[in-house]
C-alpha cells in the first residue's frame, strides 16, 4: 500500500494492484478512480469558497446514497489540505486562489 498523505484522521492511500485512490476521514471510507478523485477535489475548492468567518462546521454531501458528513472546520481544511496535496504530488495539479 502506498500512503499518499497520512495525518490523523485522515489516510488518502493506493493499494498496489489497484488504481482506485482511497481516501478515509472521519469514519468514512472512499474508493475512487483518479477522476472521481479530481471531481472531489473541486468539490472541497468550491466548498471552501463558501465558508466563512462564523463557519465552524462544513456539511459534506457525499454521492453514495446522499450521505450527508458534518465535519468540524479544523478536519475540512485538513482534508482540503490533504487533497490538494495528492492532486499536486499525483497530478501535478496545484491550487490557485484567484481573488
Amino acid at each position: 500500500m502506498l500512503r499518499l498523505y497520512d495525518e490523523k484522521p485522515i489516510l488518502i492511500f493506493m493499494k498496489d494492484n489497484d488504481t482506485r485512490i482511497g481516501v478515509d476521514f472521519c469514519n468514512v471510507k472512499m474508493k475512487m478512480k483518479a477522476c472521481q478523485f479530481k471531481l472531489f477535489h473541486n468539490y472541497l475548492f468550491n466548498i471552501s469558497k463558501k465558508i466563512y468567518g462564523a463557519t465552524d462546521r462544513v456539511e459534506l454531501v457525499l454521492v453514495k446514497d446522499s450521505l450527508r458528513v458534518t465535519i468540524s472546520l479544523p478536519h475540512f481544511f485538513q482534508l482540503f489540505n490533504a487533497v490538494g496535496s495528492v492532486m499536486n504530488k499525483k497530478f501535478g495539479k496545484e491550487i490557485i486562489f484567484k481573488n
